[in-house]
This record gives C-alpha cells, structure tokens and sequence, in this order.
C-alpha cells in the first residue's frame, strides 16, 4: 500500500465497518476502522491519514464535534467526509465546510470521492 494513502473510518455499525474496509483495501488503499470518536481522535493524531469517513451519529459524539476535535489538535487538513442518512448531517457538513455522502453508499460516487480527495490515488 502506498504511503500517504491511510484512510480512517469512523462508524459504529459494525457491518459498515467491514464493507468500507474491505472495499477500499480492494482499491489499494490502507484503512484503518474504529467503532467511535475518541479512538479515531487519538489514532489520527497519531497517523495522520490522508482522509477520514467518518459516521455522523457516533456513540460518543457526533461526526461535528470529531471534526473540530482534529481542527483543534492540528489536524484539519485531513479531508473529512460526514456519512449520514441525516438532513442534520448534511447541514452539519456545509456548516464546518467538509462534505457529505449519503448512506446508504453509492460505490461508485464513494471511490471517486475517495480518488479526488487522497493524494497520489
């Protein structure tokens, strides 16, 4: 896997976890999965991925509070796209300036996104 190309995903359902991870892995990317905000927080500090998916309902928080967490720890040039199913989501995600994909996921739209938004991809 190239370096530069780490991808964090952030959501509670488990089975969306695993197809994101599995199909972005197929696509020659590194991904790592967390169920919630606060490990994904500390992991991105620490990784500092090319980009985060990142659930907009989260147990311990919302996808909002995670992206200014990593704007307050330095880290917000790391694209962020907010999955929901929500109109709060999506008019979270035009507020902090990030973008949105609606789930259920369209693969396609999601690997283009994925393309334009990681370097070197």
């Amino acid at each position: 896997m190239a370096e530069g190309r780490q991808i964090l995903i952030v959501d509670d359902d488990e089975d969306t976890r695993t197809v994101l991870q599995d199909l972005l892995e197929l696509n020659g990317y590194a991904v790592r999965a967390f169920p919630d905000a606060r490990r994904a927080i500390d992991a991105a500090c620490a990784l500092r991925p090319a980009l985060m998916l990142v659930d907009y309902f989260l147990p311990d928080a919302n996808g909002a509070w995670l992206v200014q967490q990593l704007r307050d720890a330095g880290l917000g040039q790391v694209p962020v796209v907010l999955t929901t199913g929500s109109n709060e989501g999506r008019e979270q995600a035009e507020r902090l300036g990030v973008r949105s994909m609606e789930k259920p996921f369209d693969v396609s739209r999601l690997l283009d996104m994925v393309k334009m938004l990681v370097p070197g991809a």
